[in-house]
């Protein structure tokens, strides 16, 4: 029963995500997705804001950065699954200025941080 129970919790959460991920692409006011899963996802306000920050500082701009790895760098999907997991997420949680950056930028700044190790 708990494997099932932690199973849906995880299903929810994902639903969450992809909710937020909808309503930040589609350009909704930061004060209205929070009201929005507050409403329909019967979640607090603390959850709707961690949950919007991730998209963000995150999932936004490594999205951003897949296309244009996929559409201009002329990675492969394999390639670009791997780069943004093994390099871009972390660097873009622990520093959050770079979310701010466009695509190219983005990639030209972890491929310096990447060289210099």
């Amino acid at each position: 029963m708990a494997i099932e129970l932690s199973e849906e919790q995880k299903i929810k959460h994902r639903e969450k995500k992809m909710a937020v991920a909808v309503l930040y692409e589609a350009k909704v006011k930061d004060d209205e997705i929070i009201r929005i899963l507050q409403k329909f996802c019967d979640i607090d306000n603390g959850e709707a804001m961690d949950i919007l920050r991730n998209e963000k500082i995150i999932e936004a701009p490594s999205r951003k950065l897949t296309q244009f790895l996929l559409l201009e760098k002329g990675f492969s999907a394999d390639d670009t699954d791997r780069f943004i997991h093994k390099y871009v997420k972390r660097k873009l949680a622990s520093n959050t200025e770079l979310c701010k950056l466009p695509p190219e930028k983005l990639y030209n700044e972890i491929q310096k941080n990447i060289e210099q190790k």
